[in-house]
């Protein structure tokens, strides 16, 4: 019979409760005998030193200190846990306010183009030479069959083309109290100055713009050119029926245009659209003047687009076919049979060229011109051309249309850029759901739902004021750390935050209540800080790649690591010690208001009454009898009654362990009156 003498009626009452007698005496840490450089490399050392054990000392030695540091942290966090979180979380909630200045970068050239490399410099180089005119927007348009390998070289797919493309240069856009259209807006290689400022405002408005279309092989090219004037006496001069050479004679005779006549020459003007071939020569603006308009005859596509296609300027504005066609087929004599695509590109100007253009303008002088508001004019106008191509095809086309703008382009990079605060926000509520189920627990004293809850709040806050301190630090965001950085770094920090967790409640009762932050820490943050500090060093490390966008990213990561760290490290440990004080006060979990049901309660046990009938070998107590014999005969017995009354108190400790204490027993031992036998006569029987 096991029992335990210190503590009274133990030894009557028999074998106490296995928890009881094994909380008697507190058990050794198994860890301390399985692997005591983990969590105790100061007591390995000792060991080592005694000759006792076998190792190297000089890991051991820097372990030790760095246990030794990260047990005086945790202790001085449990002692100030609440000043400690209130400074901590009030850090961390004023570098979050630095995301309202976060800027996203979508600029291509800015993200993908390294500093110092040859792109970078060519692509100066041309902004030196070539000046800012140099620089304009295109606008695609690329055409193919829906039928994967027709030829796209045919009358009927080029009137398609020719539909979708005077859809586009048709559009218009009112902002600011104005109507903005193509011929506005467009990139022009250059308008001449004339003294006349009647001739020079006509040639304003009629000068071309700058198109790369395969239309221009044929008078249709002609229709994408919205300018229009007017002069007396004629009617309105379009570039469907404007022949330079005739115009030219005729404002001879208003003023002198030799210097204009020339240059036209140079660029082999001559008669413009006006002598190139009809795609439908049933067209009723087709010119007489068309080579194929009196005998009505389809012209030859293949051979018209052959070598490529000119603008109005045959020496300055030669388009090769890369530029109009795709997928070509071509013969042993480089003769064109076939393409699969055909592209127009509309040349915009800059948004510094459309307010340097319109800046001196008496009809904008009323808007506050800026260059702000000319960049939201060329972005409206090309959102509306992407909408307008789409519009311009039937469903039941053969063709397929395509429009790309460089709008398109950037809008695509900032709705990837963009936060999606619906995604970010579900995946930090799946965590927060799968940290408070996982670590909710049926005993009171071992659940952690309300840390696990806290512990990832803490990882977004801490990510939070990681990305506010990069916004200050002037780092730009962009598409990686927007739709990646939020949940690498959640899973970083909730890792970390689950193993102090789980080594938390691995902290035995042996421990003292004032060191178990402290003890906790010199186990696990070890290991944590190790983690951390590798993170850190590759992501400080990939900050060297030259790609701008790549190096943004990796140096807000390190950043955001770092922060994680601080938070594991420094506030974490605080929300353990509050969790700890709840413990010990015996309150629920999550719902900390509330005191648990597994607080002291009395159990009474129903009193055994023990007799002499028979049940000696079956209770721990028998009652007692007493026979005495008298010289008489007679037999004289008296009984006696034990009624034994035991409490037993239940109680809930912070490691979660039941104590039963056994108080002394009160009995009560009533004697009977003794009753007297008399011996049996003979003669009664």
């Amino acid at each position: 019979m096991a029992s335990d003498r210190g503590v009274p009626g133990a030894g009557v009452f028999g074998d106490l409760p296995p928890s009881y007698t094994t909380r008697s005496q507190p058990p050794a840490n198994p860890d301390l005998l399985r692997r005591p450089s983990y969590c105790h490399a100061a007591f390995a050392l000792k060991q080592i030193s005694k000759g006792k054990a076998v190792g190297q000392k000089a890991p051991l030695w820097i372990r030790a200190r760095f246990q030794a540091l990260l047990f005086s942290l945790g202790c001085h966090i449990q002692r100030h846990c609440g000043k400690v979180l209130f400074i901590g979380l009030l850090v961390f909630g004023a570098l979050s306010v630095g995301l309202r200045v976060a800027a996203i970068e979508t600029d291509i050239e800015q993200l993908w183009v390294e500093a110092g490399s040859r792109v970078s410099t060519e692509l100066r180089y041309t902004r030196e030479k070539q000046g800012e005119e140099s620089v304009f927007t295109s606008q695609m348009l690329i055409q193919t069959p829906k039928e994967e390998g027709t030829n796209i070289l045919t009358q009927e797919a080029l009137l398609v083309h020719m539909e979708a493309a005077l859809s586009a240069s048709k559009v218009q856009v009112s902002l600011f109290g104005k109507s903005w259209d193509l011929n506005k807006i467009c990139y022009k290689s250059g308008v001449p100055i004339i003294e006349n400022v009647m001739i020079e405002r006509m040639i304003d408005k009629l000068f071309p713009c700058m198109i790369i279309t395969p239309l221009d092989c044929f008078w249709e090219g002609a229709k994408l050119q919205g300018g229009s004037a007017y002069l007396p006496g004629m009617p309105d001069i379009q570039w469907m029926n404007l022949d330079p050479v005739k115009l030219m004679e005729e404002l001879s005779q208003f003023t002198s245009l030799e210097g204009f006549k020339e240059m036209l020459d140079k660029a082999q003007v001559g008669h413009a659209y006006m002598n190139r071939s009809c795609l439908d020569p049933s067209d009723p603006d087709c010119p007489l003047s068309a080579p194929n308009k009196e005998k009505g005859e389809s012209p030859d596509i293949a051979g018209r687009l052959q070598g490529g296609c000119h603008g109005f300027s045959r020496k300055f504005m030669h388009w090769q076919e890369e530029l109009i066609l795709g997928g070509r087929v071509k013969n042993s004599q480089d003769t064109l049979l076939s393409a699969e695509a055909l592209q127009t590109m509309f040349l915009l100007m800059s948004p510094k060229q459309l307010y340097e253009h319109f800046k001196d303008d008496y009809e904008i002088h009323d808007i506050n011109w800026n260059e702000e508001k000319a960049t939201a004019i060329l972005e409206s106008w090309q959102r509306k051309f992407v909408e307008m191509v789409h519009q311009s095809i039937p469903a039941n086309s053969s063709q397929s249309i395509h429009a790309f703008s460089t709008t398109t382009l950037n809008d695509i990079m900032k709705s990837f850029s963009d936060v999606s605060v619906i995604r970010v926000a579900g995946g930090y509520l799946l965590m927060l759901a799968y940290a408070c189920v996982t670590m909710l627990r049926w005993d009171c004293a071992k659940s952690q739902g309300a840390v696990g809850l806290a512990g990832v709040l803490l990882v977004a806050l801490s990510v939070a004021a990681g990305l506010g301190l990069c916004s200050l630090l002037g780092l730009s965001f962009n598409a990686a750390t927007t739709q990646v950085l939020p949940f690498l770094a959640l899973g970083i920090g909730v890792d970390d935050m689950f193993l102090l967790a789980h080594s938390f409640t691995e902290t035995g009762s042996n421990i003292p209540f004032k060191e178990r932050t402290g003890d906790c820490l010199r186990r696990t943050g070890t290991s944590v800080a190790l983690t951390s500090i590798n993170n850190m060093i590759a992501f400080f490390m990939a900050a060297l790649v030259p790609i701008p966008a790549l190096r943004a990213f990796s140096l807000q990561a390190a950043i955001v690591v770092v922060f994680n760290f601080a938070m594991v490290l420094l506030i974490f440990p605080a929300i353990l010690s509050l969790d700890l004080h709840r413990r010990e006060d015996k309150r629920l979990d999550v719902l900390c208001c509330l005191y648990s049901p597994c607080s002291d309660r009395v159990i009474h046990l129903s009193p055994h009454e023990l007799s002499d009938t028979g049940e000696q070998q079956q209770q721990h107590a028998p009652a007692t009898a007493h026979t005495h014999q008298y010289a008489a005969g007679s037999t004289i017995t008296t009984s006696t009654q034990i009624t034994t009354t035991v409490q037993a108190f239940t109680q809930c400790d912070a490691a979660g362990q039941h104590i039963v204490t056994i108080l002394l027993p009160t009995s009560q031992i009533p004697t009977s009156p003794p009753i007297t036998l008399c011996p049996t006569s003979p003669g009664l029987a």
